[in-house]
């Protein structure tokens, strides 16, 4: 298929070019006159409806009067019933005279007064594509999102019709690209229609934008349910995607329970107490560690008995953001006051305790540190969210695109450049 889209001097004679040689007639009102060279060459459908054998034999007369049109193709209603659309387009013969051989020729009656269907003015936005000319997808801040969308997918359907979905991605993706932080909000509330809409018409901008957050939310019911019907090659990249992130979220808890601060650690070297500090007055200096140890191991293996980690529906998101932010987010005065109700202490000794468990808090953030990334165009600071977006997408991972075959990688560390 022939990607290169013709570009006329002229674009401002779109939907009349008057050397145009094919007629669509969508509906009475919606025409078009347009080029069969540009249709062949980015519509194997078209190219089979604009057959050179089925193309007008105009007339000496008919060239002089100024007859361009050799080729009449009609939209009438659908007689099959394999779930597409509920239109399609017919070709109509033509006499040497440019005149159709059939008696109808105007259309679908559907502009009666009444709402045209999203699906037939979709094909409109189809032949714009074909010819640079902006698509109206309609206003975000005034139709809202649910109706831009359903706009966006009646002209995916009509390109995949024509099967020339390559035409409209540049110019949905500047449609929506150009919405900013709502087309971002939308995505990350719910990234699988996204990603589904991403892989048809081969979008790498709204692809890596709905895997990051498809993933992020990987352990949610939605994900699960969903992933079931997407394209294999989506399902597959998305498994691998999720599954290699709650790896790293589980890794991330395993170093933060077999931590231990520097200075706690001894190194052996000749076995003597007066040498090497391993006597039981050197480990009694180091009591309020090691009990402040146990106070920090006794919060996370209550989170993993709760099944609040990696295997919960935010994947553990709600920890590493407790963990990332330090203070007082986790093991508060509160909860300090409950373990000396057990454990009571001198003043200074809960200050003394309360000050170590706070540089062990600051000690573990870098076990979190890349999975409090975020890689997507979201604003998370002002739009909270309760899903990671730490997932890379390289760029032989598209599962569209000649670039994949072209690249080899190193696939051992999918959280790391």
């Amino acid at each position: 298929m022939n990607n290169n889209r013709v570009d006329y001097n002229s674009m401002a004679s779109f939907p009349h070019f008057e050397d145009g040689d094919v007629h669509i007639i969508i509906t009475g009102s919606r025409q078009y006159h347009l080029h069969s060279a540009v249709l062949r060459s980015n519509s194997p459908v078209m190219a089979r409806l604009l057959n050179e054998e089925n193309a007008a034999r105009l007339s000496n007369r008919a060239i002089r009067r100024g007859a361009t049109v050799r080729f009449r193709i009609v939209m009438t209603d659908s007689t099959t019933r394999d779930g597409g659309l509920p239109y399609t387009l017919k070709a109509v013969p033509l006499n040497e005279e440019g005149k159709p051989t059939e008696h109808r020729i105007v259309g679908l009656d559907l502009e009666n007064g009444r709402v045209i269907p999203a699906e037939v003015l979709a094909y409109e936005s189809v032949f714009s594509a074909l010819y640079n000319a902006p698509i109206d997808l309609g206003d975000f801040e005034t139709d809202g999102m649910v109706h831009v969308l359903t706009g966006v997918w009646s002209v995916v359907d009509a390109a995949e019709q024509l099967q020339c979905t390559h035409v409209v991605t540049h110019a949905i993706e500047a449609t929506l690209l150009a919405t900013g932080q709502l087309l971002h909000q939308s995505i990350a509330t719910r990234p699988a229609p996204w990603l589904i809409l991403a892989y048809k018409i081969h979008s790498r901008n709204l692809f890596r934008e709905s895997i990051i957050h498809a993933a992020g939310k990987y352990n949610t019911e939605e994900i699960q349910k969903e992933i079931v019907n997407m394209p294999e090659d989506v399902a597959d990249l998305l498994h691998r995607k999720g599954r290699t992130l709650r790896e790293a979220v589980k890794m991330a808890e395993k170093r933060i329970l077999s931590y231990y601060p520097t200075h706690l650690q001894r190194e052996k070297t000749v076995g003597r107490a007066d040498k090497d500090s391993i006597g039981r007055a050197s480990y009694s200096n180091d009591v309020m560690s090691w009990i402040g140890l146990v106070v920090l191991r006794h919060f996370f293996t209550q989170l993993l008995a709760d099944d609040a980690t990696h295997n919960a529906p935010d994947m553990g998101k709600e920890l590493v953001d407790a963990v990332m932010q330090g203070g007082d987010t986790y093991l508060d005065k509160g909860i300090m006051d409950q373990f000396h109700a057990y454990f009571p202490m001198s003043q200074k000794g809960a200050s003394v305790l309360e000050n170590k468990v706070s540089d062990m808090k600051e000690s573990i953030k870098k076990f979190m540190a890349d999975l409090h990334k975020n890689e997507s165009m979201l604003d998370t600071k002002t739009f909270k969210i309760a899903h990671f977006t730490c997932v890379k997408v390289f760029q032989h991972e598209y599962p569209f695109g000649e670039a994949r075959k072209n690249v080899v990688v190193d696939e051992a560390d999918d959280m790391s450049e």
